[in-house]
């Protein structure tokens, strides 16, 4: 395998306005807040957690932070609440929708189904103009990956709140108003470490994800959106709770593998991963969320605010540095977008 020593283009530089779209997530608080506490209050039984793909997939941190709420939570594929048409939904069902830019129609006509069951249905997009947006009573709007993680984040402390499973919902607020300057700083401490994982993995012809928890979610966005879709390169994602019983039969010493780590309760089963790996492979390379300072970030919160970082800006960041070395386009498909499926 010929390996590349310098990237074929420079990495994206971080936007402008980086900082400034996650301050702008931050002044949905009042608007999330006011519709929150009026589902809860004529009856939330229980929450839908409904998308696709990336936004699917982006409510890793979310589903695992309403571990405590007193109703159940479900999170189902748009396509799969269509046809499964689980009983649970109906009046009384707090459903949030995601998609990026609006435009999934399997995402619209979720939104639409869950509507027409009597649900209360929230819709987290970028463009109200889309299809996923005209389907959506209600919406909330943000501007990148970063920003939605902040709005969902948002809607679940809410949620938590008003349902009384929020003890600690000050330092939570407390933690995410430090989010404009922790998302930042995270690029500068790791951006170079983030570089050597991408020279070092994008001439393999396989790579495997592993996360745990919250970040089992963005194991498989990284694999399955950022390297699959927008690499075209193999990638498989593997929780941390199932690598070791089966997928570690596949570990050989040259066996590229991807572990994302947080400060989460879950942080044991990552270690147990990492502790096998580093045993077998000389090629284990880790995403953790403890490596980074999150300034202005109560202590009890690191591991909340570190799991949107690591899910959202540093596998998105990982993602851009692998297009620089590969030299294909995060933006390049062959079938999304372009013909029927």
């Amino acid at each position: 395998m010929s390996v590349t020593t310098t990237p074929t283009n420079h990495v994206r530089p971080v936007p402008d306005d980086f900082s400034a779209r996650i301050e702008a997530a931050l002044t949905t608080r009042a608007q999330i807040e006011t519709l929150v506490e009026a589902a809860v209050t004529s009856g939330v039984r229980n929450i839908f957690l409904v998308g696709c793909g990336g936004s699917l997939f982006g409510f890793g941190p979310l589903r695992v932070l309403l571990d405590r709420s007193p109703v159940p939570v479900h999170v189902i594929n748009a396509d799969e609440l269509l046809t499964r048409r689980p009983v649970a939904l109906g009046a009384g069902s707090f459903v949030v929708i995601s998609s990026t830019n609006g435009g999934t129609g399997e995402t619209a006509r979720a939104a639409a189904f869950a509507g027409e069951q009597g649900a209360t249905v929230v819709g987290v997009t970028q463009d109200p103009t889309s299809i996923v947006g005209r389907a959506c009573p209600q919406l909330v709007l943000h501007e990148g990956i970063e920003a939605k993680q902040v709005v969902l984040a948002l809607i679940g402390w809410s949620l938590l709140r008003a349902l009384g499973a929020a003890p600690d919902h000050a330092e939570a607020m407390t933690a995410l108003q430090a989010a404009p300057t922790a998302f930042r700083s995270a690029i500068d401490e790791v951006d170079e470490h983030l570089h050597g994982i991408a020279q070092a993995l994008h001439a393999e012809p396989v790579v495997y994800v592993v996360g745990s928890g919250p970040l089992e979610s963005a194991a498989n966005t990284l694999a399955m959106c950022y390297l699959q879709e927008m690499q075209w390169k193999h990638a498989v994602p593997v929780g941390a709770g199932e690598f070791l019983h089966g997928p570690f039969e596949v570990v050989t010493e040259d066996l590229p593998v991807i572990v994302l780590t947080g400060e989460d309760s879950t942080r044991p089963m990552g270690e147990r991963v990492s502790r096998f790996l580093e045993r077998y492979s000389t090629k284990v390379h880790y995403v953790d969320g403890a490596r980074l300072t999150l300034p202005g970030v109560p202590t009890s919160m690191r591991p909340f605010l570190g799991t949107l970082i690591v899910a959202s800006t540093l596998i998105g960041r990982l993602a851009e540095h692998f297009e620089a070395w590969s030299g294909h386009s995060l933006k390049e498909r062959r079938y999304m977008w372009k013909v029927d499926y």
